[in-house]
């Protein structure tokens, strides 16, 4: 089995290259991923665009279709490696751990198109930590000339074998410095789950249709929280428009949370 480790996107919420970036135990993500790819025990290669560098040495495939994303990217692979079937693995998965990637590999079906995990928020197929059979992989370019570049609902269409997440947690990724924090949150700490009351005010509210609501949740800052809440109610403000306060006193988004606390998410004054 190939493994397609995805380090193509130009990393712009981040504002820094998530392929490099060191992980709390000093290891570069691009490393640990790497380390996780050889459980198939087959070849790895890197997708990346054809503007950049490689950040260690390993073959690399570069995207036929320009802003073709993820699909793009199947495409080449497949038009590498025809024959075989291809884990896809995603550079800001920051908490993808062995037992998960382990755990796919030995509930794969190759009888479907396709093996992947559910998200642990809205229950749909991950994409970017995914097996891909021929069968299934090979309809990408297909996809892709229709102009369609959605992977979340290219997979959706392989109807694949989608099984529950060991680790919960395990496909929480970090696309800005915010959700990084989580992240690194989540592997310094651990992941607890934990109930805390939250307020909406103003556009949120107005958003979410209710005041305030009891969640659980398995955030350690609140800016994962708010992400979780984003990713779930579909919430139209993004964290850099956004104060929060935590138990009445405004709070930092990288602060801890614990369970029972307040937390309020506090949208801009109109028209201030």
């Amino acid at each position: 089995m190939t493994t397609l480790i995805l380090i193509g996107g130009k990393s712009q919420r981040m504002g820094r290259d998530k392929a490099t970036i060191e992980r709390p135990d000093g290891v570069r993500q691009i490393d640990w991923l790497a380390r996780l790819a050889t459980l198939t025990g087959g070849e790895v290669f890197l997708s990346m665009r054809n503007d950049s560098a490689p950040p260690l040495d390993l073959p690399v495939v570069t995207d036929e279709v320009a802003g073709g994303g993820p699909l793009a990217a199947l495409a080449a692979i497949h038009n590498c490696k025809p024959d075989g079937p291809v884990l896809v693995l995603g550079c800001d998965l920051f908490l993808l751990d062995e037992a998960t990637v382990a755990h796919l590999l030995t509930h794969r079906d190759p009888a479907r198109h396709a093996t992947c995990f559910a998200n642990r928020i809205d229950g749909w197929p991950e994409p970017l930590c995914a097996i891909y059979e021929v069968s299934g992989i090979s309809k990408a370019a297909g996809v892709l000339a229709r102009g369609e570049y959605c992977a979340r609902h290219f997979l959706e269409s392989l109807d694949p074998l989608v099984l529950e997440l060991p680790h919960p947690a395990a496909l929480d990724n970090a696309n800005t410095p915010q959700e990084l924090d989580e992240c690194f949150a989540k592997l310094r700490h651990g992941v607890t789950p934990k109930t805390v009351q939250v307020l909406y005010f103003a556009k949120l509210r107005e958003s979410r249709g209710l005041d305030e609501e009891k969640v659980e949740t398995l955030a350690c800052t609140p800016a994962g929280l708010y992400e979780e809440l984003r990713f779930r109610h579909r919430l139209p403000l993004e964290i850099g428009s956004l104060r929060a306060a935590r138990n009445g006193d405004f709070c930092e988004w990288n602060d801890p949370i614990s369970d029972g606390d307040e937390i309020v998410f506090i949208p801009p004054v109109a028209g201030g």
